[in-house]
């Protein structure tokens, strides 16, 4: 991992920048020459910022499930009913993911070209938010129904939330769909009318 000392602000429209690039182009289809012309930086600038494009992907990658997590943990954190938990843990996840559709196309490539170390950091990253969205959807279903739900159906509940979020990167369009928070709306009604079913 890379130990160069960055400005954080820049950092952040590398990334940005990178990332609305690679979504259109592919891993495999961008060079650190396109990233760097895309950026404003000469090739050995943007090393200056980042090592390679697996770096790229791991840093785009980090701080998105970073920022994910850290709001997770405090909507859990809140004194609210379950109910409301819910719908702010997919309010936030549809708000993120939807103001940043290109870092999300990138994350849907995986980790697969990112060294083993920096890809545990991301699966670790991705467990502790699945945690933390797992438990919210428990207790949702907990407050809603006298039954014991198994850890099975909580897995497989969670997972199909998980796909109404993960896969709007596919399909959503502001201008087309409406507004994140209608869009955020309808996963909530969708899934918790469904899920009881």
């Amino acid at each position: 991992m890379s130990t160069k000392r960055n400005g954080s602000n820049n950092l952040d429209a590398i990334l940005k920048e990178s990332a609305k690039l690679m979504a259109k182009q592919g891993y495999h289809g961008t060079s650190m020459r396109d990233l760097a012309e895309v950026t404003g930086h000469s090739l050995s600038g943007l090393y200056h910022y980042l090592d390679s494009k697996d770096e790229l992907i791991f840093k785009i990658n980090e701080r998105g499930f970073t920022s994910l997590l850290e709001i997770a943990k405090e909507i859990r954190e809140r004194d609210i009913l379950p109910a409301d938990k819910l719908r702010a843990v997919i309010s936030n996840h549809i708000d993120f993911f939807s103001g940043n559709m290109s870092e999300m196309r990138v994350r849907m490539f995986g980790t697969h070209d990112i060294d083993k170390k920096r890809s545990q950091v991301i699966s670790d990253l991705k467990d502790d938010y699945a945690s933390i969205v797992r438990q919210v959807v428990h207790d949702y279903l907990q407050s809603q129904s006298d039954k014991q739900f198994s850890e099975s159906e909580i897995s497989r509940k969670t997972y199909l939330l998980f796909g109404m979020m993960n896969w709007i990167y596919g399909w959503y369009s502001k201008n087309e769909h409406g507004s994140a928070s209608e869009l955020a709306d309808d996963i909530y009604v969708t899934f918790t009318q469904g899920c009881l079913g």
